[in-house]
């Protein structure tokens, strides 16, 4: 078996592909692809911090690197947890919201583009075949089973 007949070799190939497209786009509006990330991830009616990391992929060392960046350039706030006083919710400023709308907007003008080119059946299989892929990842003893 050759290394482009592992599915991981595309996956992490189309991965890094994509992520350079993104962060150069991040990077000409002045942020990284983490608060791009960020941005696209807190709710409307804030989100505990505990719960950006998991949700992104990121550990809590770089999370609180980034959330604190996003803070010094005015995009989000931290207030106490109504409910919780113990934890901290994460809400978007007026600064935030239009830089999440821009992001939004480029993501799914990517994601427009993608399609466009790979034609909306085949655009379609990947994103069914994906999403099955990281429903069988959920559960890792799938994997330690393989002989």
């Amino acid at each position: 078996m050759t290394r482009e007949d592992i599915l991981d070799f595309h996956l992490r190939w189309a991965w890094v592909k994509l992520a350079r497209l993104y962060s150069a786009e991040a990077d000409r509006r002045g942020i990284t692809l983490s608060v791009g990330y960020a941005l696209l991830s807190i709710e409307k009616e804030g989100t505990p911090s505990t719960k950006l990391g998991p949700r992104m992929g990121m550990e809590p060392t770089s999370l609180s690197r980034t959330l604190k960046g996003m803070e010094e350039k005015g995009l989000i706030e931290r207030r106490p947890d109504p409910v919780d006083g113990r934890s901290v919710r994460v809400f978007l400023t007026e600064l935030g919201l239009e830089a999440r709308y821009q992001a939004r907007d480029r993501v799914v003008g990517m994601n427009e583009r993608l399609i466009s080119m790979l034609g909306e059946k085949t655009a379609r299989e990947l994103n069914v075949g994906l999403r099955k892929l990281n429903s069988i990842l959920e559960d890792p003893e799938h994997l330690t089973t393989i002989k």
